[in-house]
C-alpha cells in the first residue's frame, strides 16, 4: 500500500503541534496562579471549545429537530392554554407584542407570522371545548413540555426526569407563570420607553439616543432572565442561578445575532426572491424554530459547563472507572449517606452527592441503582429524590456491604462457571475474602461515622520517632 504524500504528513503533523498547544493553553495546571483576566479568558475559550465539541458531535442538532417536531403540534395547543390564562388575568394583549419580539429575526414576515398565529388562536375557544378535548389539549402541551425536558435533561447529565405528579404542576406552573413574567417585562420596557425617562431625558440634547440605549439595555435584561429562568427550571437538577444567567445572556446574544442576518437576508432580497420566499414560509418558520431550539440548547449547554467547569475537557461521556475506583467510590456514598442519616441531616440527593464528589452524575447515577438493587437504600418522595438508609445500620459492616457489592449482578450470568481455571480464581478470591473479613470484619459504618466525629488526639512528637515506624508501651 503506497504511503501518504509528504505534504499530508506535513499539515497532519502542524495539526497534531497545534492542537497540543491549544491543549496545553486551555488546560493549564498552573491556571489557578494566573492573573484574574487571565483565568477568566482561558475558562471561556473551555466554554467555547466544550460546546463546539458538543455541536459537532450532532447530539444537540437531533434534540433540537425533535423538538421542531413537537413545536409544530403542539404550538397552537400551548399558546390556546396561554391566551386562555392570560385572558382571565386581563392580559392577553401582551401576546402580540410578546410573539414580536420573539419572530423579530423573521424580519417583515414576522408581523404576518403573528398575526396569522393570533387570529388562529383567537378562534379556538377553550372554554367551550369538550372533557375530552380539553385532555387532548393538555395532553399534548405537558408531552411537549417532557419532550423540552428530557432534551435538557440530557444536556445536564441528568438519567431520570420528573415524576407524573410533579410534571403536571410544575408545568403547568411554568406555562402560566412564564406569560405572566413576560407581560410584566413588555409593561416595564413600555412604562420606561413612554413616561418616566422619555418626560425626563425629553429636553436633553443626547436624550432620544439614551432612551433608545436604556430600551435596549432593558429589552436584553429581560430576554436574558427569561432565558436564565427557563435554564433553571427545566432541568430535573439544581442549576446555579449565576450559571443559568450566564447562559441566559449568551443566549440572547446569539438570538440578537441570528436576528440580525434573518433580517438582512429579507433586506438583501430583489422583489422576486421575496415573492419567492413568501411561498416557503411554512419551511422558513421550521428552519427557524429549529435554529431557536439550537440556540436555546446551546445556551443551556454553556450554563452547564460554566457550573461544572471540570466537565469541559471530558464532556458528557463517562469516564471508565478502574474496578477500585468503582468500589471505592460506591462505598463512599453510602458512607456520606450513612453519615447524613447518623446526625439527622437533610438526606443526599444524586445532584448533591456529584457536586460533593466532583463526579460525573451518570457514575453517582449507577451507584445508587446498584445500592437501590442491594435493598440498602431507598429513595424518598421528595423531588429530587433522596436517600436513606432503607433499614438499620447498626451492625452493617464494611466488609458484608463490600461483598455485597462486588457480587451483585442484575442479571444472571451462568456461562462458563464449570471451567477450571474460573474455579481456582474463585477459591482464590474466597480465600482473600476470609483474610479480609477475618482483619476488618467488625468494623462498622457506624463506626467510620463516629471516628470522623472524633477529634483526634494530639500527641508529642517522640525524639525517636521515625516514619513507617509504630511504637507500642512496653
Amino acid at each position: 500500500m503506497p504511503g501518504k504524500p509528504a505534504g499530508f504528513q506535513d499539515a497532519n503533523l502542524r495539526f497534531q503541534r497545534l492542537r497540543r498547544r491549544m491543549e496545553a493553553l486551555l488546560w493549564d495546571p498552573e491556571l489557578a496562579n494566573r492573573p484574574w483576566w487571565h483565568r477568566v479568558g482561558v475558562r471561556a475559550l473551555q466554554i467555547a471549545y466544550a460546546v463546539g465539541r458538543d455541536l459537532v458531535e450532532g447530539q444537540l442538532s437531533l434534540r433540537a429537530m425533535s423538538l421542531v417536531y413537537y413545536t409544530v403540534i403542539a404550538t397552537i395547543p400551548l399558546l390556546a392554554l396561554t391566551f386562555s390564562v392570560l385572558k382571565g388575568l386581563g392580559a392577553h394583549n401582551a401576546m402580540e407584542p410578546a410573539l414580536l419580539n420573539l419572530l423579530a429575526p423573521l424580519g417583515e414576515r414576522s408581523a404576518e407570522v403573528t398575526r396569522n398565529v393570533i387570529n388562529f388562536v383567537e378562534n379556538v375557544r377553550v372554554d367551550v371545548l369538550s372533557f375530552v378535548s380539553l385532555g387532548v389539549l393538555l395532553y399534548t402541551v405537558l408531552n411537549m413540555m417532557q419532550k423540552i425536558e428530557m432534551s435538557f435533561n440530557f444536556i445536564w447529565s441528568v438519567a431520570e426526569g420528573r415524576r407524573f405528579a410533579n410534571r403536571v404542576s410544575e408545568y403547568l406552573f411554568a406555562i402560566i407563570v412564564s406569560p405572566l413574567l413576560l407581560f410584566l417585562s413588555i409593561g416595564i420596557t413600555s412604562y420606561i420607553n413612554t413616561n418616566i425617562f422619555e418626560r425626563t431625558l425629553g429636553n436633553i440634547i443626547f436624550g432620544g439616543v439614551l432612551l433608545q440605549i436604556l430600551g435596549s439595555i432593558t429589552a436584553f435584561m429581560f430576554m436574558s432572565l427569561a432565558f436564565a429562568f427557563a435554564y433553571s427550571f427545566i432541568p430535573n437538577t439544581r442549576v446555579r442561578f449565576t450559571s443559568a444567567l450566564v447562559g441566559g445572556i449568551m443566549t440572547t446574544i446569539i438570538w440578537k445575532t441570528m436576528g440580525r442576518i434573518f433580517q438582512s437576508f429579507f433586506a438583501s432580497g430583489s422583489p422576486n426572491e421575496i415573492v419567492y420566499v413568501a411561498f416557503f414560509t411554512v419551511i422558513l418558520v421550521m428552519i427557524f424554530a429549529y435554529l431557536g431550539w439550537l440556540v436555546l440548547l446551546t445556551g443551556s449547554s454553556i450554563a452547564y459547563y460554566h457550573q461544572y467547569p471540570t466537565r469541559a475537557r471530558t464532556g458528557r461521556r463517562t469516564a471508565k472507572l478502574s474496578l477500585q475506583d468503582e468500589e471505592e467510590l460506591t462505598l463512599t456514598v453510602v458512607l456520606l449517606i450513612v453519615q447524613r442519616f447518623q446526625r439527622q441531616q437533610t438526606p443526599w440527593s444524586a445532584g448533591e452527592l456529584a457536586s460533593h464528589l466532583h463526579i460525573n452524575p451518570l457514575i453517582i447515577d449507577e451507584i445508587l441503582k446498584t445500592l437501590c438493587g442491594l435493598c440498602f437504600i431507598r429513595p424518598t418522595n421528595e423531588d429530587p429524590q433522596r436517600y436513606l438508609p432503607s433499614g438499620t445500620i447498626d451492625h452493617c459492616t464494611v466488609v458484608a456491604l463490600r461483598d455485597s457489592i462486588r457480587r451483585y449482578r442484575p442479571d444472571t450470568i451462568e456461562e462458563g462457571i464449570n471451567i477450571h481455571a474460573r474455579q481456582q480464581i474463585q477459591t482464590f478470591l474466597s480465600d482473600a475474602d476470609r483474610v479480609l473479613d477475618g482483619k476488618l470484619g467488625d468494623l462498622r459504618f457506624v463506626d467510620l461515622v463516629t471516628n470522623a466525629d472524633r477529634p483526634a488526639p494530639v500527641r508529642l512528637a517522640q525524639p525517636d520517632d521515625q516514619p513507617g515506624i509504630s511504637h507500642k508501651d512496653g
